[in-house]
């Protein structure tokens, strides 16, 4: 099939596959909300930008794909639109499988993505359902795709994969990732500070989601029970704000000989952005302390740390 003769490039490829589901798309997009005029203007917004055209051609990079998002054709295409409706819809849902794939999907990632590709839609219309907000997600993956320190494995997948398999390579890189992909990048800080998570977990399907990503790693445990680990933090008292700023001192902690954990967990501090300081076991803006919000869960969390 990607190699089918008579379509010239992988783009034209791609939307030669896809075009059972365009007539589909358009009609769940009209049903969402979707008027004939905003679905022109955006269109023809994205051919006269000149940043996007890469695309358009079936070249695309980083650059364009940062365009793509970041591009007001994106806001006009959905304004007013049920979102969370449309990518429910059978046009939406073949052209995701279809591209997930087609050689579009990056190789290595592929049987990844075949297996979380059904789950997708759903997570998608729940973000929405939960309050989600498009433009905040847009600039919160845009700041990604444009971070120094993640571009070069954007440019190379087979980078990304060799330090994801292997544990020292990506223990030492995770906190200088961490702090310049979340805690000093204002625009996917505020986008997960405010983001729904309890709603959108409790919804069901992350949590299928998480397991496979989790499958045959220590992380396995904390996968199966998410909702659980969710919902006991949240309902405890405890903030995202909070473990966001935690988050550096669990990576510390990871990377350091199972001894040493239990001590850098209890002793070491993060900070918020705003330069609070958070600790495990100290009360946080009036509310509860981390501990007494993954109490709880203890048992599950010492599959992955020394603690206590």
């Amino acid at each position: 099939m990607k190699n089918e003769a008579g379509v010239s490039g992988i783009l034209g490829l791609v939307l030669h596959q896809i075009s059972p589901y365009l007539l589909p798309v358009l009609y769940d997009y009209d049903g969402a909300g979707g008027k004939q005029e905003q679905l022109t203007g955006a269109v023809s917004l994205l051919l006269s930008d000149p940043a996007v055209r890469p695309i358009l051609a079936g070249n695309a990079d980083l650059e364009s794909v940062s365009a793509l998002l970041s591009s007001p054709a994106i806001g006009v295409l959905l304004d007013g639109v049920n979102v969370g409706q449309l990518v429910l819809g059978t046009g939406f849902k073949g052209m995701l499988s279809t591209l997930i794939d087609s050689e579009i999907a990056p190789p290595a990632l592929q049987p990844l993505l075949e297996q979380i590709g059904p789950y997708i839609p759903y997570i998608i219309s729940n973000y929405y359902s939960c309050g989600g907000e498009t433009n905040a997600f847009l600039d919160a993956i845009n700041s990604v795709l444009t971070n120094p320190l993640v571009e070069p494995f954007l440019n190379d997948l087979s980078a990304l994969q060799s330090t994801a398999s292997d544990p020292a390579l990506l223990a030492a890189a995770l906190p200088a990732l961490y702090a310049s992909v979340v805690t000093d990048n204002p625009q996917m800080y505020n986008w997960l500070v405010t983001l729904p998570n309890q709603c959108i977990v409790d919804q069901g399907y992350i949590q299928p989601v998480a397991v496979i990503l989790t499958e045959g790693t220590m992380f396995e445990t904390i996968g199966e029970n998410l909702p659980k680990l969710v919902d006991e933090y949240y309902n405890t008292g405890c903030t995202t704000a909070q473990f966001l700023a935690f988050v550096p001192v669990f990576l510390e902690a990871f990377n350091l000989p199972t001894a040493e954990q239990t001590n850098a967990i209890f002793q070491k501090f993060g900070t918020t952005p705003s330069g609070e300081q958070v600790r495990f076991t100290q009360p946080f803006n009036g509310g509860p302390s981390i501990l007494q919000c993954v109490t709880p869960n203890l048992a599950i969390l010492t599959s992955v740390f020394a603690i206590g």
